[in-house]
């Protein structure tokens, strides 16, 4: 009865074994397209970054006109 659970789980085992043991490693095209995700990730925070920085001195420029006319 435990018969057909016993071969699965050696079947199993035994390709999670080779899974393992496989040290080919990354093809160059993931690397390549992993490369250009993180480069797009970094051009999107510098532009986030230089907006947040604009809206923030157009903030100052607005407190500041707005204390010259007190």
């Amino acid at each position: 009865m435990l018969t057909p659970f016993v071969l699965l789980y050696v079947t199993l085992r035994a390709r999670l074994d080779a899974v393992r043991d496989d040290d080919r490693g990354m093809t160059t095209e993931a690397m390549i397209i992993t490369a250009i995700l993180a480069g797009v990730a970094l051009a999107v925070v510098g532009l986030i970054a230089a907006a947040i920085t604009r809206k923030g001195n157009e903030i100052e420029s607005d407190i500041d006109s707005a204390l010259a006319l007190l």
